[in-house]
């Protein structure tokens, strides 16, 4: 078992959608720079961004906290708001 541990951490899908900009989305929400998650290594927040409403991103052995999913803009748009109010 591992103690290594990250706050924030991001998974994406495929991407076989490429109108949707999931960095871009990521960036938008604070996760910049973050790092991929991993299986086996658990993190506070998980960002999941997925390119169209199948979300197929593989969540196999990720443990987090919190899950934040977001597959298209408006979802990005209203993750950002409640964001917002909790801060």
């Amino acid at each position: 078992m591992s103690c290594e541990r990250m706050e924030r951490a991001v998974k994406y899908c495929g991407g076989c959608n490429p109108r949707f900009d999931r960095v871009a989305a990521a960036a938008s929400l604070g996760f910049a720079g973050a790092p991929s998650a991993r299986p086996g290594v658990p993190c506070g927040t998980l960002l999941v961004v997925c390119g169209c409403t199948a979300r197929c991103a593989d969540l196999s052995g990720l443990e987090a906290d919190r899950i934040l999913l977001v597959s298209t803009p408006e979802e990005a748009k209203r993750a950002r708001a409640a964001q917002n109010k909790t801060v």
